[in-house]
């Protein structure tokens, strides 16, 4: 069974930590070791996580397994989400386990936790960003009930890359 802990402020340091291990972990062998170094360091620095875990708008959550951190999520609503979305979204922005957690059932644990607080939250649909060359987590998403409606462009260093945007609606 997976424990969800809401982090603090203090929890920076921990959450660098874990949210550049679990990235370089998903997507370093797809990425230059530059491009890597560029978007972690704008990306997962401590100024930058300490003013997201300021937004009361955004919300992390650490996930333990077993007594160990294993993963993470980020929750965005309103003015937070990285794209514009109307007021009844809630956006999942990042879910992430190391390597020796994927595969136990953890994620969709974590992503049922993000579905419990949009409904909490009374939204109406919940969305999220998934690279296009990951089809592992795009398969994974469609069998929980989750579409394409959309995509962006997402940068990582000198690298221009697509994100594909999938929404399920839980009304």
């Amino acid at each position: 069974m997976l424990k969800i802990t809401k982090c603090k402020l203090n929890d920076v340091r921990t959450l660098k930590e874990l949210s550049e291990t679990t990235y370089r972990q998903t997507f370093g062998q797809d990425n230059t070791e530059d491009n890597m170094m560029a978007y972690l360091k704008e990306a997962y620095n401590e100024a930058q996580l300490t003013q997201e875990l300021a937004d009361p708008n955004s919300s992390f959550y650490f996930a333990y397994y077993q007594g160990k951190l294993a993963g993470y999520l980020k929750l965005n609503i309103f003015d937070a989400q990285s794209e514009e979305m109307p007021t009844d979204y809630l956006e999942v922005e990042r879910i992430y386990f190391k390597q020796d957690f994927q595969h136990l059932g953890l994620g969709t644990q974590l992503l049922n936790f993000a579905i419990d607080q949009a409904n909490i939250l009374k939204k109406s649909n919940i969305w999220l960003g998934v690279w296009e060359y990951n089809y592992s987590a795009q398969k994974f998403y469609q069998k929980l009930g989750f579409e394409r409606f959309s995509e962006h462009k997402f940068i990582m260093g000198d690298s221009v890359q697509t994100d594909f945007l999938l929404k399920k609606g839980l009304r």
